[in-house]
């Protein structure tokens, strides 16, 4: 009885006789089925003669012939012999040698050859020119799909450093505008946007106008008593009121989500407020929006929020306000928050020591002359304060001014 055929012994060997091979391999009837040994050549010659009779491409016969190996090709025996003598001729030591067996498997990629490998991933047989450089055996389709999820992978991961890159681009872009502005090399431009949900007095408009002129002088003040050479270091653009009907200032809840959602939709909301204003197109430094609202009487409730070191602030005013201290210090207040400046009261709202107090060194501490503009209150003593009557009660104190650099 004659033994097993070639491929059968390939299969035994690598531990897979049990499956079907012959569902995956094409079969070719061999008989007398013989092969050439060959020693590792690097030939040109003998690798065109090879390329020749085994029909495969010239690196293909050279990758043959880059190590010593029986070549997995069934030929007759004639056919053998006339390839050995040919080799020879061109100094490759090789010797025919007899392959017991009555058929072999022909590798789905190269059909010349014999396969003698199970693919890694389906385990269809393939040919010795199927290992790849890391010593895998793939058939082509597998390969393919490889490459194909390599190439996947790495444009994911391209994508991802791409994203990276320009957030960091951007990031940086933006710490070196708001470095920028603390230079005060030249007095920043910020708007002052009134929103409202109802119909505003003139003479509330009125005081608006005013009050951003009023608020300039401040700030000149302000500086002044740090730096001589700053002369007016803000001027506002006051644009508005427009109107704010559905425009929520704060987050209808406290989850990451739903704070997420309503900063995407403020942001956009504020966006079409500048449109309406005509400030989109403005080199602004900063935006402090200033959302009137009508209280009940006796009811006065002012209070802002701002990112800091950003570029917008948030603000709510009481509508019917003329006299606008309280709103002049919030939009103030607000605007430091843009250009770094902390606050600098407890969680009860009363002025740390020292930084919330105008005259963190006077003797006796208390009462203070002046509410620091980042507390908004004027400490009359330990953990007691009152509300500024007016912007001459309001003061930006040393260790606000070392935050905006007026103040080494």
């Amino acid at each position: 009885m004659a033994g097993p055929g070639l491929a059968e012994r390939a299969a035994v060997s690598s531990g897979t006789a049990s499956w079907p091979w012959w569902r995956f391999a094409r079969l070719v009837p061999v008989a007398n089925v013989f092969r050439v040994e060959v020693a590792a050549s690097n030939s040109r010659a003998a690798a065109l003669v090879l390329a020749r009779a085994f029909q495969v491409p010239l690196e293909a016969a050279r990758q043959l012939l880059a190590e010593s190996r029986v070549l997995p090709r069934d030929l007759e025996e004639s056919e053998a012999r006339r390839l050995v003598e040919s080799l020879r001729q061109h100094g490759v030591s090789c010797q025919p040698v007899a392959a017991a067996g009555h058929g072999g498997a022909v590798c789905g990629t190269h059909s010349a050859l014999a396969a003698e490998l199970p693919c890694e991933d389906c385990r269809e047989l393939v040919c010795v020119l199927c290992r790849g450089r890391e010593g895998q055996a793939l058939c082509a389709r597998c390969s393919e799909q490889r490459a194909r999820r390599t190439r996947a992978k790495w444009l994911r991961v391209s994508v991802l450093l791409m994203v990276l890159v320009l957030i960091a681009f951007w990031g940086t872009s933006r710490q070196r505008t708001r470095e920028r502005r603390l230079e005060w090399e030249r007095p920043l431009s910020v708007a002052v946007v009134l929103l409202a949900r109802g119909e505003v007095k003139p003479e509330v408009r009125q005081a608006w106008s005013e009050g951003v002129g009023r608020l300039e002088g401040w700030l000149e003040r302000e500086a002044g008593r740090y730096r001589a050479d700053l002369g007016r270091p803000v001027r506002f653009v006051l644009a508005g009121p427009q109107p704010a009907a559905g425009l929520e200032l704060t987050p209808p809840g406290d989850s990451l989500v739903a704070r997420a959602l309503h900063a995407w939709t403020l942001s956009r909301a504020l966006s079409a407020v500048d449109e309406a204003a005509g400030l989109s197109s403005q080199g602004l430094d900063a935006r402090i929006y200033v959302m009137l609202e009508p209280t009940s009487e006796g009811e006065r409730l002012v209070e802002g929020m701002a990112e800091a070191g950003g570029s917008v602030g948030l603000v709510r005013g009481v509508q019917e306000d003329t006299e606008l201290t309280l709103e002049l210090t919030a939009v103030a207040h607000e605007l430091f928050h843009c250009l770094g400046a902390e606050d600098a009261y407890d969680a009860q709202g009363h002025a740390r020591v020292p930084e919330g107090l105008v005259e963190p060194g006077r003797q006796p501490l208390y009462p203070q002359p002046a509410a620091e503009v980042m507390v908004g209150e004027v400490p009359v003593g330990e953990a007691e304060g009152r509300l500024p009557e007016s912007l001459e009660e309001v003061r930006v104190g040393p260790f606000t001014a070392i935050s905006l650099r007026w103040a080494p």
